[in-house]
């Protein structure tokens, strides 16, 4: 288990290695100065919210991705558009206050007022370029001003491309470009567009890794959306029923909306400009039918309620457990959910004495 003071020391080591696969050892060091990758990294650390899930733990499973990605795909990105976008990556939830860009706006808040469209994705990208203007923290340092100037290009772009409301139109766009056959890595636009796919491909690979962690992750997701939407309610506005603690019972099949709509199509589309990148469509596929498998046990649990003149949800869960009760479910285990009709001192829910009667 990686522990908060050890994240900055792996970060670190990927700065470096990120620099070293572009030249020879003795060549890279001279193109960082470790104590400016040091305060730069602990800056970054500090300036992430201790928020349920858009925090420091967050950016770093995100850049580690996209390191990975660099690293199994090589040869393909050039040195700053490498170094970009692992910093992109690093830096593109900073400041993060656990609302979306819907709430900033519908809430009418400051940022909202400054940055009318990706709000908060224009304030992360401000808070890297803060950080870096800091004395000691430009890590860049080592470039000339056209270098300089293109980094920054990079790193804005990527952390744009992090709102999913533009990841509909750059993933019609790449698909459009590679199933004419005419993508090209030498053609600026279309590695724009990579690039851009890649990073969202980063930000939700949560739902493409091992299914414990794909589930502890969607989690922590879900107890920041109840808490945006709990706000949402005492500000006098109906949330989205993702984000309505009430409509718990839904995640499942919220899952599986996310990952056909948006997870599985990114993935498909990255492997084919990207095929190192393969181990993340295998694991959103493996994933889905998880996912799917909790779908069809609720649609027991619901059927079974229904036959026995119950009301579902709500005669079927423990409603302070709901969340708990649907993660914790053997996916593996083909019956109908174990957990439903439960109540929460433990003693034989009215389900449970209809049944028995």
């Amino acid at each position: 288990m990686i522990t908060d003071s050890d994240i900055p020391r792996y970060v670190l080591f990927m700065f470096r290695d990120i620099f070293a696969l572009f030249s020879k050892k003795k060549e890279s060091e001279d193109k960082y100065d470790i104590e400016e990758l040091m305060k730069f990294t602990l800056t970054v650390r500090k300036n992430y919210r201790k928020v349920p899930y858009h925090n420091w733990y967050h950016a770093f499973t995100v850049a580690h991705t996209m390191y990975t990605i660099i690293k199994k795909n090589p040869n393909l990105f050039t040195e700053l558009e490498a170094i970009g976008l692992y910093v992109a990556c690093l830096c593109h939830d900073l400041d993060h206050r656990g609302r979306n860009n819907a709430f900033m706006v519908n809430s009418s808040t400051p940022l909202a007022a400054v940055y009318s469209t990706s709000t908060m994705e224009h304030h992360h990208f401000n808070q890297t370029i803060t950080i870096l203007q800091n004395d000691g923290h430009n890590i860049f340092s080592h470039l000339n001003s056209e270098e300089y100037k293109a980094v920054l290009g990079y790193i804005k772009h990527a952390i744009l491309a992090t709102d999913l409301a533009l990841f509909f139109g750059n993933k019609a766009k790449l698909k459009a470009i590679l199933d004419s056959g005419d993508f090209s890595w030498n053609n600026s636009i279309h590695r724009a567009l990579i690039r851009a796919i890649a990073v969202t491909a980063c930000d939700i690979s949560s739902n493409a890794k091992p299914w414990d962690i794909n589930k502890d992750t969607v989690r922590v997701i879900f107890e920041e959306f109840y808490a945006q939407g709990d706000e949402e309610k005492r500000q006098g506005r109906q949330p989205i029923p993702m984000m309505d603690r009430d409509l718990a019972h839904e995640l499942p099949a919220n899952q599986v909306g996310f990952v056909v709509g948006i997870c599985l199509p990114c993935y498909e589309l990255l492997v084919r400009v990207l095929p190192g990148a393969q181990p993340m469509l295998d694991g959103i596929r493996a994933n889905l039918r998880k996912w799917s498998i909790l779908v069809a046990k609720q649609k027991a649990v619901k059927e079974k309620a229904e036959a026995m003149g119950l009301r579902y949800p709500q005669d079927c869960y423990d409603t302070d457990n709901v969340f708990n009760a649907i993660l914790s479910e053997d996916v593996d285990d083909n019956t109908i959910m174990q957990n439903h009709i439960q109540s929460k001192d433990g003693t034989v829910s009215k389900a449970e004495e209809n049944e028995r009667s």
